[in-house]
């Protein structure tokens, strides 16, 4: 994955943490429950997934390139 795609599913996760966060946190606040838990949780989801986002190594080829280590030892 280029960085450029990297920074820009990043900011779609970190865009999706907060359509999802807000409402669940404005629910729980109304009722008078505390958040603290609930947040937490939805804030490891989010370090976890950008995570594993700039976890993938960088592929800078355009795509010509046949040299994965994906194939079976016998077939190369």
């Amino acid at each position: 994955m280029k960085k450029s795609v990297k920074i820009l599913v990043t900011i779609g996760a970190i865009f999706l943490y907060i359509i999802i966060a807000t409402p669940i946190m404005g629910a729980l606040k109304d009722t008078g429950h505390s958040t603290g838990f609930i947040g937490l949780i939805l804030l490891v989801a989010l370090i976890g997934a950008i995570k594993a986002i700039w976890k993938q190594p960088d592929d800078d080829n355009d795509g010509n390139d046949r040299n994965n280590n994906d194939s079976p030892i016998l077939q190369e």
